[in-house]
């Protein structure tokens, strides 16, 4: 972990958010295999809807937009023109059956550069990497986006320090300006049960 002068910088490139716009607050603890597995099904269902969705609403979608769905918490990133625009693609993802919480970090952008994108793949490629051969980090446990160089994270967190740990090897990747991580600690009460989610209808 990072200590003195280099804690202090690290410091000031990582916000642990952990929050975006909450729809209730629902559900709490950690799953079984069968939760588990649920999950995942009711998160691949989301991602497709919401990937439909989006795309007919912003014909774009695939070039510049791209969204992660992790236990019913949907997270977009991309760029995208305007503010109106940038409102709309919430209420899009409010919309999809099942979705308990949207964390908009659109960036009101024009579309990003060959180069940028990239160096954003890069980024990207090198933090699956470290989080595929991290000691004691579930990979399967965090989904994440970079944009323009900025790197958003979203999962859940056995603990703070793994909550950390994981923005800490984001952050020391050549070329990141900022990690925002939205990641969540397995006991927040606002990890729903696939159940609790479903009941949530248009």
């Amino acid at each position: 972990m990072a200590t003195g002068k280099t804690f202090t910088a690290l410091a000031a490139l990582i916000l642990i958010a952990g929050c975006g716009t909450t729809r209730s607050d629902i559900g709490s603890g950690m799953r079984s295999t069968g939760e588990a597995i649920a999950t995942s099904a009711g998160d691949t269902s989301i991602a497709l809807a919401l990937q439909r969705d989006l795309s007919r609403e912003f014909p774009r979608y695939f070039a510049e937009m791209a969204s992660e769905v992790h236990e019913g918490r949907v997270l977009l990133v991309g760029t995208i023109r305007t503010p109106e625009d940038r409102v709309r693609a919430s209420q899009i993802a409010w919309q999809v059956n099942g979705v308990g919480e949207v964390v908009n970090e659109l960036q009101v952008a024009e579309e990003q550069s060959g180069m940028a994108f990239l160096k954003d793949s890069r980024i990207s490629n090198q933090l699956r990497l470290r989080l595929l051969t991290a000691m004691d980090v579930s990979s399967r446990n965090y989904d994440f986006e970079t944009v323009n160089s900025v790197v958003y994270i979203l999962g859940v967190a056995r603990d703070r320090g793994e909550l950390e740990h994981v923005a800490e090897l984001a952050a020391t990747i050549a070329g990141v300006e900022r990690v925002v991580s939205h990641a969540l600690l397995a006991d927040d009460p606002r990890r729903g049960t696939v159940a609790q989610r479903a009941s949530v209808r248009r």
